[in-house]
C-alpha cells in the first residue's frame, strides 16, 4: 500500500473510533439525565396529588411549586452535561492534530516536521465556532430551555385533562426520551464538528505537505443525499465543505500528502536502506551499507532514483472508496469492535450489506429485529435466527 493508502486507512479506523467515542459521551450525559429524570418523577408523584381539571387556586399553587423545582433539576442536570460536552470536546480538538500527525509520520517513508496549531487556535474552536446553527454552550442552553418546556408542559396538558399521574407519568417520561434523543444526536455531531475542524486548522498549518483532501460520506447504508453527493470528492487543501452537513453527520475529510513536494525531503534510514537494495540490484552491484559507498558517479543516479521511488512509495490519491468494501478488507477482529460478533458475522458470512443494517431513518436495528426480517442471512451465517427472537 502507498501511504496514501495507508493513511487513508488509518483515517477511516479513526473515524469508527470516534462514532465509538460519541457513544462513551453518550452514557456519561445519560448517567446524568437518569437521575434528573427519577428525581423529577419523584417529585412529580410526591407534590401532585390526585390531578384537579378545574385547576383551583391550590392545584395551580402546586403546579407553580412543582415546575419550579423541575426547571431547578434540569437546570443542574443540563449544566453539568454542558460541563461533560465541553471537557470531551476539548479534549477531542487537542488530540485530532496529534492524531493526523503521528499517522503520517508512520505511513511516510520522508521526515517531515509538522506543524501544531497553537493551543489558543484549538481551544477557541469549541467556544467560538458553531454547528448547525449554534455553538456547544448555546445548544446546551438551548436544549435546557426546550426540556423543561417540554416536562411542564405535559404535566400542565395532563392536569386540564384530569388525567391520572400514572398518565402524566407516561407523558412526562416520553419528553424526556425526546431530550435524550435530541442530546444524543448533538452529541455525534460535535463530536463530528470539532474533529473535522481541528483536522482543518492541521491541514491548514501543513499545507506546504498536505494539498489535497477528499470526503468520505459512505459510513452506513442510509448516507443521506447530501453526503451521497460530496462521496469521494477532492478539494483543494482548507477548501470547500466541512463536515458536519446535517443532525447526526459522519461524514469526514481525509487529509491526503503531495508526493512531489514531499518526495524531496529526507528519507528515513530504512526507507534509504531499501531504495539502495533496489538500486543495487537494477545497476547488478553489491548493495553499498550507505549512500557514500556508493561508487563514484552513482549517486547523483540514486538521488534521482530515490525521489522517483519516494514519490512512487507516497502516492496519489487512492481512487473512490466505498465503506462497504473497504470495511469488507479489515481483519476479522476490527470488523467485530465495529460492528459487533454477531453482526460482523452476518456481514461476512451471512453476505448482508451495511444498508441492510439501519432503518429508514438511520436507526440502527437490533439482533432480534434483523432476525425477523433477514433470516437467510443467519442462516447463511451459521446462525439460528429463532434464537434471536
Amino acid at each position: 500500500m502507498t501511504s496514501n493508502e495507508q493513511l487513508f486507512d488509518a483515517l477511516l479506523r479513526h473515524q469508527v473510533g470516534l462514532l465509538r467515542l460519541s457513544g462513551s459521551i453518550r452514557k456519561r450525559i445519560f448517567a446524568v439525565l437518569d437521575q434528573a429524570d427519577s428525581a423529577v418523577l419523584d417529585r412529580l408523584v410526591a407534590r401532585l396529588g390526585r390531578p384537579d381539571p378545574r385547576l383551583s387556586p391550590m392545584t395551580l399553587l402546586r403546579l407553580a411549586r412543582l415546575s419550579k423545582i423541575i426547571k431547578q433539576i434540569r437546570l443542574d442536570a443540563w449544566k453539568e452535561v454542558a460541563g461533560i460536552w465541553g471537557e470531551e470536546m476539548h479534549a477531542l480538538v487537542k488530540s485530532e492534530p496529534a492524531f493526523v500527525a503521528g499517522a503520517m509520520q508512520t505511513v511516510l517513508p520522508v521526515y517531515v516536521d509538522f506543524v501544531t496549531p497553537p493551543a489558543e487556535l484549538l481551544r477557541s474552536i469549541v467556544t467560538r465556532r458553531p454547528f448547525q446553527g449554534r455553538v456547544l454552550r448555546e445548544w446546551a442552553s438551548h436544549q435546557s430551555r426546550t426540556d423543561i418546556q417540554r416536562i411542564n408542559g405535559q404535566i400542565r396538558v395532563g392536569m386540564i385533562q384530569g388525567d391520572s399521574i400514572q398518565t402524566i407519568g407516561r407523558r412526562v417520561r416520553g419528553g424526556m426520551k425526546m431530550s435524550r434523543r435530541d442530546a444524543e444526536a448533538i452529541t455525534r455531531t460535535a463530536v463530528n464538528h470539532y474533529s473535522n475542524q481541528a483536522r482543518r486548522e492541521f491541514v491548514e498549518a501543513n499545507k506546504s505537505v498536505i494539498t489535497t483532501e477528499m470526503i468520505v460520506a459512505t459510513l452506513d447504508g442510509n448516507t443521506t443525499a447530501i453526503c451521497r453527493s460530496l462521496d469521494g470528492r477532492r478539494f483543494k487543501a482548507g477548501v470547500g465543505p466541512i463536515p458536519p452537513f446535517h443532525f447526526g453527520c459522519r461524514t469526514l475529510r481525509t487529509a491526503l500528502v503531495d508526493p512531489e513536494p514531499t518526495g524531496l525531503r529526507p528519507m528515513k534510514p530504512i526507507h534509504q536502506k531499501q531504495m539502495l537494495r533496489e538500486f543495487a540490484q537494477q545497476k547488478r552491484i553489491s548493495v553499498p551499507r550507505s549512500r557514500n559507498k556508493l561508487p563514484y558517479g552513482m549517486k547523483t543516479q540514486f538521488d534521482k532514483f530515490a525521489r522517483g521511488r519516494t514519490r512512487e512509495m507516497i502516492g496519489r490519491v487512492p481512487a473512490r472508496v466505498n465503506y462497504q468494501e473497504w470495511l469488507g478488507r479489515q481483519p476479522v477482529q476490527f470488523q467485530n469492535d465495529t460492528l459487533g460478533v454477531t453482526k460482523a458475522r452476518l456481514f461476512r458470512d451471512g453476505k448482508l450489506p451495511l444498508k441492510k443494517f439501519v432503518d429508514r431513518r438511520g436507526h440502527e436495528l437490533t439482533l432480534t429485529q434483523l432476525a425477523r426480517v433477514e433470516r437467510q442471512s443467519f442462516i447463511d451465517a451459521g446462525l439460528d435466527p429463532e434464537k434471536f427472537l
